[in-house]
């Protein structure tokens, strides 16, 4: 079932609030969902934490 070969990488999704952007990025210290980031790049709308998450990647 568990397999120590494998590793899970942390991954953060944030979305725009106005025109529903998103972006993946790695998982940084401190990231929790509904934190408020940046404005948005396309519509200067607020950015939001979404979803936080882990991809199992095989060596």
């Amino acid at each position: 079932m568990f397999n120590k070969n494998k590793t899970v990488v942390p991954y953060t999704l944030e979305q725009c609030d106005s025109c529903s952007e998103q972006s993946r990025r790695k998982f940084s210290e401190g990231d929790y969902v509904f934190k408020e980031m940046s404005k948005c790049s396309s519509c200067e709308g607020q950015v939001r934490i979404t979803k936080i998450f882990g991809e199992t990647i095989s060596p």
